[in-house]
């Protein structure tokens, strides 16, 4: 029986998502919640988060965020914001990490950045929410070198656990890097792409020589993920069925592996609420108009409802049992 985290990112902006991470707690599916702390109604949502799932034992965590929704800080922070140009739009908002640019101010930059991450974090100390743990939504702030030494500063300042940057499949995240830095060549410097190439091929002796080490999991699982790379929602009911059996017997398959006693992984899922019938509707929520909120994709929703429905269809207790984050 392998000792696991399990994670549930995206908590805070989407209603359907919000509905479907309550459902998979109060079913014994997570022990972990990621969540957002830089939308509308932060409070109401995540009161409704600990209300919900009240006789569950499980932790939140700051899903920390510079490419999606506004800064809490109202700062511009070197070229990661933008100023929207819609009367909707008043106020600055994170651009698309597909979308970001390195300031040449890089000091000012850096400061601007741990200044709003730590205010990200203080969100949830100022409505008294107990949190054991970062993240980064996108994996952004594992880009770069210097934004990864901000993150691990402000975990260390908040004396919080942290995500590992380590992937498991390696593969599937050098993928996602690949893909990430070939749709920031039009705004991306070469040399900035570069960094992030180098950084993400070189993370094992990045953490080898950080001094005073966050704590973490000892690597990040991703075999559960897997957005479907397709322009529309077009998967029917019985595809995404299809899809959860696909998704729960890897799952399975990893489990079944028996990892040391010692370690912790891990696993990562993006959820949904599993109601078919309302896929539009849910696809509908993440506009901006409704939301006022960027950064969540709704052409992935149909892979989301898989992952919701091969987590709470199956039995995965014989094979797991969840560490707490304040145990690493």
């Amino acid at each position: 029986m392998n000792k696991v985290i399990f994670t549930a990112d995206d908590y805070g902006a989407i209603p359907a998502i919000d509905e479907g991470i309550i459902k998979a707690v109060n079913a014994g599916k997570i022990n972990s919640v990621a969540a957002f702390s830089n939308h509308d109604h932060f409070e109401t949502k995540i009161k409704k988060l600990q209300d919900a799932c009240a006789e569950k034992t499980f932790e939140i965590g700051c899903h920390l965020t510079i490419s999606s929704g506004k800064p809490v800080s109202g700062r511009k922070i070197g070229l990661l914001t933008r100023s929207g140009t819609l009367s909707l739009r008043k106020g600055k908002y994170f651009k698309k990490y597909t979308q970001m640019r390195r300031s040449k101010h890089t000091d000012r930059e850096l400061n601007d950045l741990h200044y709003e991450l730590s205010k990200q974090v203080e969100q949830f100390d100022r409505y008294n929410v107990p949190i054991t743990n970062l993240s980064s939504h996108h994996n952004t702030l594992f880009f770069f070198q210097d934004f990864h030494e901000i993150f691990f500063k402000v975990a260390q300042e908040n004396g919080l656990a942290v995500r590992s940057p380590l992937n498991i499949p390696k593969a599937m995240n050098d993928l996602y890097i690949s893909m990430v830095v070939l749709r920031m060549f039009d705004n991306m410097s070469k040399e900035n792409r570069k960094c992030i190439l180098n950084h993400s091929r070189n993370m094992r002796t990045f953490l080898a020589h950080f001094e005073a080490l966050p704590k973490m999991p000892i690597a990040l699982n991703t075999v559960h993920y897997g957005p479907l790379a397709l322009p529309t929602n077009n998967l029917n009911n019985e595809e995404i069925s299809s899809f959860a059996d696909e998704k729960n017997l890897a799952l399975r398959e990893d489990l079944s592996v028996e990892a040391p006693e010692e370690e912790v992984m891990e696993y990562v899922f993006h959820l949904i609420d599993d109601d078919y019938a309302k896929l539009g509707e849910y696809c509908n929520q993440t506009k901006f108009s409704k939301s006022k909120y960027t950064g969540i994709d709704s052409s992935y929703f149909d892979s989301r409802m898989a992952e919701q429905r091969a987590l709470l269809n199956f039995d995965l207790s014989a094979l797991v049992s969840f560490e707490s984050w304040k145990n690493l």
